[in-house]
């Protein structure tokens, strides 16, 4: 395995988003299935970043980052099938451009959820054929963009598309059902392998990965059967994919936002939080320490790590400065133990639509007025940038003990 490249920062500090949920987008699945009254609005011009993008590429320098985390959407690309939007490619190039210019270090995510309306016709990747058409883009998005991209995740979260939209239908395409939903994971493992292999074939000192949704299981209470529910829902959701994937893999995308439990009576629907334990606007439990026992268990792929989602909605600002400084005391952990972790994207760069919620939930560093679609930094975003600032050019980081929740506005 290659190390982390010298000319790259030691860390990468960054913030993350989805081109569905802030671009504004009418071509895909997810807006057939919000149209048809499915979840809580649409989505429609979203933050409108698809034209407002040259402005928030500087907002998102402002905040000190060096690398920001984005996605291409397939839909825009390959409207049709195997008809290629060359103005789409050309927009997404001067963006990574731009992105260059600021020190911005991309990373791009070819899949975040989203399909093309004709894939999703015809089933999306449970159909046998769908990571050949899936390749098919990757390659013209090597072709167009693999000159200026070193660093790629090909899908994101791919359980949490199993789960929300073939298990529990609270995303499309609504489906129920285990044999399905089993059968999707092999499929998008192969979705995954042939993106692999058309990325290092155009470029093959580029780092490909996986974002991997991974969750704090833990049993409800310490009973044998609770501690079995525990682990098969740890195995299931958390480990089954990632070893499936195996060494295609150059770096572990870890997305965490949460701990759940296993109990027995619940089957394998985990229970989301304990009464009285502090929780996100959506519900979720904030437990920080389960970042650093998720960050542990992806250790056995002796890869570097990068943490590729990881955030809170809310809508009390202090929460959310006290939730990066407590998450990011994680990582410093973590590396002191030896895990090599190399990199941390806060979800989400600007608050956006949050797929079946809407826009209620507030991830944003950066608030959007979704009225006037005006942008304002966060006191959050400015705890995020004194991080950043103590960490310059350091590797393992640190997160100062005397750092406030509340510093000086950017």
């Amino acid at each position: 395995m290659a190390s982390w490249p010298t000319a790259w920062p030691p860390f990468l500090f960054g913030a993350a988003t989805s081109s569905h949920q802030i671009e504004g987008n009418q071509q895909n699945d997810w807006t057939d299935w919000e149209e048809s009254g499915h979840g809580v609005e649409p989505s429609g011009r979203a933050t409108d970043h698809w034209e407002r993008w040259a402005d928030d590429l500087a907002l998102f320098k402002s905040l000190g980052l060096n690398a920001y985390r984005f996605s291409l959407e397939w839909s825009r690309i390959e409207p049709e099938p195997g008809q290629f939007d060359r103005n789409a490619l050309a927009q997404y190039r001067a963006m990574i451009l731009r992105m260059r210019e600021l020190g911005l270090q991309p990373l791009l995510t070819l899949h975040h959820f989203t399909f093309p309306r004709w894939v999703a016709k015809r089933g999306g990747f449970v159909h046998p054929e769908a990571h050949q058409w899936f390749n098919r883009y990757t390659t013209q998005v090597m072709r167009h963009l693999g000159d200026i991209v070193d660093l790629f995740v090909t899908t994101n979260e791919p359980m949490v598309l199993v789960v929300m939209g073939y298990l529990i239908a609270l995303w499309p395409p609504g489906g129920h059902g285990f044999r399905r939903a089993f059968r999707l994971i092999d499929r998008l493992v192969d979705a995954h392998r042939a993106a692999y292999r058309t990325i290092k074939d155009f470029k093959p000192d580029a780092w490909v990965g996986v974002a991997h949704h991974l969750i704090a299981f833990h049993p409800w209470t310490q009973l044998p059967w609770d501690r079995a529910t525990a682990a098969v829902l740890r195995h299931l959701m958390n480990d089954r994919f990632m070893d499936k994937v195996g060494a295609e893999q150059d770096f572990i995308g870890v997305n965490y936002y949460t701990r759940q439990y296993g109990r027995l009576l619940g089957g394998l629907h985990p229970v989301q939080s304990r009464p009285g334990m502090p929780l996100t606007d959506l519900g979720w439990e904030i437990y920080p320490q389960g970042l650093l026992e998720v960050l542990r268990r992806v250790g056995r792929f002796r890869r570097p790590i990068l943490i590729t989602e990881n955030g809170i909605a809310t809508s009390q600002d202090q929460v959310r400065s006290t939730y990066i400084r407590d998450h990011l005391s994680q990582v410093a952990i973590a590396q002191q133990e030896g895990l090599d972790i190399r990199g941390y994207f806060y979800w989400s760069a600007l608050d956006n639509f949050e797929w079946a919620e809407g826009y209620r939930p507030r991830f944003g560093l950066i608030g959007v007025n979704y009225d006037t679609l005006e942008r304002n930094l966060r006191p959050s975003a400015a705890v995020y940038r004194a991080i950043i600032e103590a960490n310059r050019g350091q590797y393992p980081i640190s997160v100062p003990s005397i750092l406030s929740p509340w510093v000086s506005p950017l």
